[in-house]
């Protein structure tokens, strides 16, 4: 088992741990997403998921990326997600998780200190992964939102970008932001309380 960013502690590897940095991230998530319901595609809770992978792994990630879209599907103040979409919105969520277990176990993030001087290197390596995961979470959700009314897979991959390339933008400019700013915050202010309190 790889150690968590926090350390190989024993209560951070209990399945009941887990369970709780699951429910406590996914409120989190869900609660800024209901608090920016009103700007279309600028959520954290992109980041969030992120943060979750990259600090507890990618099992606490993968949880919080699916029952934050699970939730977020079905009582979403746009209009609720049908289950084929749903499907594909979890999955794309997944990338997050993935991008942030993935990112924790680089060499170069390891050399990377808590220290005021590096802020500027993580926040344009989590600012960059954001922005490569937005995308392909984008492509993939759009492509999804056409696949099963169009008469190909090419069309509805055209199609689908096409018509959700403002809203894609959108996502993956402010993504760009909340990862270079709120993830490296929150990672390193994370790191720095673990070095206190032992």
């Amino acid at each position: 088992m790889i150690p968590t960013i926090l350390g190989s502690s024993p209560a951070l590897t209990r399945a009941s741990t887990k369970a709780s940095l699951v429910a406590v991230f996914t409120g989190v998530s869900l609660g800024t997403n209901y608090a920016l319901a009103a700007v279309p595609n600028v959520k954290v809770m992109d980041a969030i998921v992120f943060i979750a992978a990259f600090l507890f792994g990618l099992d606490v990630g993968l949880g919080v990326a699916f029952f934050s879209r699970l939730v977020y599907g079905y009582v979403n103040p746009w209009g609720q997600a049908g289950i084929d979409l749903l499907v594909f919105l979890i999955i794309g969520e997944s990338f997050y998780a993935l991008a942030g277990s993935l990112l924790r176990r680089g060499s170069f993030v390891k050399r990377l200190t808590i220290e005021r001087e590096t802020y500027a290197q993580w926040s344009m390596i989590f600012g960059v992964t954001g922005l490569i995961s937005t995308f392909a979470y984008d492509v993939l959700t759009n492509f999804a939102s056409y696949v099963f009314t169009t008469t190909s897979l090419f069309n509805a991959l055209i199609i689908g970008m096409a018509t959700g390339a403002p809203l894609a933008i959108i996502h993956e400019v402010s993504n760009l932001v909340f990862f270079g700013t709120v993830a490296p915050v929150t990672i390193i202010s994370a790191k720095r309380f673990l070095a206190i309190s032992r």
